[in-house]
């Protein structure tokens, strides 16, 4: 039988929460017809052997390093062969109707490419989960004619912009044409530009309202805010550069730094004034303070989240790939 849905989890640290993914997505998975694959981005605690033992039919890639969100879906997708590909964050619950869902939709929407269920979170509330395609006016803070957050289209399913890569499913012959996620963004933004890309492209992105899956939002950066910051700031960055034309990417660089500048002095001031004894000012002079330095440091690929690999900014992949 032909192979329906790869599942790609991308993982690094954090056995417990993964293991409750898995859990929830053995109840949707058809052994005959989709595959689990864990991409793990060099984990020092015990989640690979603990999965191994409970989940043995999942596909183990093991990196050795941390190679980034979309470089190691990459590695995946290339070992896949299946019609349609599920991303999920290894912080996400998917009902046990995901994948039969999922697939009806886009049997009954060829001209989709990318489709995303509602994110709430353990509470019930809801989370973005998908949004606007960014503008230089919207980059610029200038909001008057375009909603930060738009409102949830009243259609069951509905086209937009882009689509959460926390739970994202894609038709394989979508990215053939219009090319897979870039590994070029190594944390955040590489959802967007490829939504926007499959958009150009002629395809479409889907939000299924009617769907909702779990998302514990934020569990894989909470420890390493600050690093996270900077590989955001990098990945909004080359966003720019790929999305907007140069003289529009050029002036929406140039504010960026400007802002973080004007940032980062004033908190240092607001520091000085009150001696260093109010922690969420000094917190914020040393977040927007580590990213200047890294910026006029020459945007070093080595700075960022932890686990890279030093020699080459990550982008090694070493050959480990276990079932």
């Amino acid at each position: 039988m032909a192979e329906r849905f790869s599942i790609v989890i991308v993982h690094r640290n954090g056995a417990e929460i993964l293991l409750h993914t898995l859990d929830a997505l053995g109840k949707a998975v058809d052994p005959a017809r989709d595959r689990v694959f864990l991409v793990d981005n060099g984990s020092t605690d015990d989640s690979l052997s603990r999965v191994r033992l409970s989940h043995p039919h999942v596909t183990v890639i093991e990196n050795g390093c941390n190679l980034g969100y979309a470089a190691a879906i990459n590695r995946a997708i290339s070992e896949t062969q299946s019609e349609f590909v599920l991303l999920l964050n290894n912080d996400a619950f998917v009902p046990p109707h995901l994948l039969t869902r999922m697939e009806t939709l886009f049997r009954e929407r060829p001209q989709a490419a990318i489709i995303g269920p509602q994110l709430v979170s353990p509470e019930g509330a809801t989370q973005r989960s998908f949004g606007t395609e960014p503008t230089v006016r919207g980059e610029l803070g200038i909001r008057l004619l375009q909603q930060r957050r738009p409102k949830a289209p009243s259609e069951p399913v509905a086209a937009v912009d882009w689509i959460s890569g926390a739970c994202m499913a894609v038709r394989r012959k979508a990215f053939e044409q219009a090319g897979t996620i870039d590994s070029g963004f190594f944390f955040y933004f590489e959802d967007v530009e490829w939504c926007v890309r499959l958009r150009r492209a002629g395809w479409q992105a889907l939000f299924d309202r009617e769907t909702e899956v779990v998302h514990i939002m934020g569990s894989s950066t909470k420890r390493v805010r600050r690093e996270a910051q900077v590989e955001m700031l990098r990945s909004r960055l080359r966003f720019y550069r790929k999305v907007f034309s140069p003289g529009a990417a050029a002036l929406l660089l140039t504010v960026r730094w400007l802002r973080l500048l004007l940032n980062t002095a004033s908190y240092l001031l607001l520091t000085a004034l009150t001696l260093g004894m109010a922690g969420k000012v000094r917190g914020k002079f040393l977040d927007y303070g580590y990213q200047l330095v890294w910026w006029m440091s020459g945007c070093p690929e080595s700075w960022g989240l932890p686990g890279k690999r030093a020699s080459d900014g990550g982008q090694s992949i070493p050959s480990n790939v276990q079932s």
